[in-house]
């Protein structure tokens, strides 16, 4: 279970690089062209560390098995750039 204190820093955190890559975009729209391929990359990166974070994990915090994670980004672009969509954080 993802404690509360967890899911503020988790919500900040994911606001903030949302509005920054609206911003990039905004600036330059040629990046569009590379969004998708960059965002698997990207997944596949936050997936690893994820993984690593997780693992440390204090006690009494359930550490979720590597095989939790999925392999394939589960969300689309538009999810990623919503700035209300936190999957089934909530």
């Amino acid at each position: 279970m993802i404690t509360e204190i967890m899911k503020g820093s988790w919500y900040s955190s994911i606001t903030e690089h949302r509005f920054r890559i609206k911003k990039d975009l905004q600036e330059n729209p040629s990046f569009k062209n590379y969004l998708h391929e960059v965002i698997f990359i990207a997944y596949a990166d936050a997936r690893k560390l994820a993984i690593k974070e997780s693992k440390n994990a204090k006690l009494g915090v359930r550490k979720p098995d590597e095989s939790e994670y999925p392999l394939d980004l589960p969300f689309t672009l538009e999810q990623l750039l919503d700035e209300d969509f936190y999957g089934d954080m909530l």
